[in-house]
């Protein structure tokens, strides 16, 4: 056995691939198949004040009591697709195929993992945004800015289109954070034309 191990020419000539499994978990509720699929994770120091009515002191001692790192954010994204047996539907869509080269493949995932998971996104029927952070409305475009889900209805909160879509309000905005916000979801519902259905809660 020794012999014939150290005789045998090496196998593994080929570089290492270098990527993790695909990163999705999959589930019955009822008759319909639920998929978690996810998108990634944001790691990022957080910013005094990212806990209103909170002190760094105080944030960081609930955090790290959950055996969290002082100081630092973490973030997971976790886009789902319920398969009913009629419909395909995708609730929310992650960061976006473009926030997968930018973050060096932290996040951006989703996509990704929806196709290692053999569902087919030209096969969505039904898109539901739960609401318009960018992590949950920019994986509606492919890194080249084109519908993600071309066969899809996108459908939104009605009363978050109609505040963000609100040209005044988007004027009133002093932070750069809320600014943000206002021009990420306008690039990326604008290049959707604008085609999406309402939904009241």
């Amino acid at each position: 056995f020794r012999r014939v191990l150290f005789r045998s020419p090496a196998l593994a000539a080929a570089p290492p691939i270098g990527k993790q499994n695909a990163g999705f978990y999959r589930y019955k509720v009822g008759t319909h198949e639920v998929t978690v699929v996810t998108d990634g994770v944001n790691r990022f120091k957080f910013p005094d004040g990212f806990v209103v009515n909170k002190t760094r002191d105080e944030v960081n001692a609930s955090w790290t009591a959950l055996y969290q790192q002082k100081d630092e954010m973490v973030i997971p994204y976790s886009p789902i697709a319920v398969n009913t047996g009629s419909k395909l539907v995708v609730i929310d869509t992650g960061t976006g195929e473009a926030n997968f080269e930018r973050s060096k493949g932290a996040a951006g995932q989703f996509h990704g993992n929806l196709k290692a998971a053999g569902i087919d996104r030209n096969q969505v029927d039904l898109v539901i945004i739960s609401h318009f952070h960018g992590d949950h409305i920019s994986g509606l475009l492919t890194a080249d800015n084109k519908p993600a889900f071309p066969n899809a209805e996108i459908t939104v909160p009605a009363a978050e289109w109609k505040y963000f879509m609100d040209d005044a309000e988007m004027a009133k905005q002093t932070t750069d954070r809320m600014k943000g916000v206002f021009s990420g979801l306008r690039r990326v519902f604008d290049a959707l034309g604008r085609k999406v259905t309402q939904y009241d809660a």
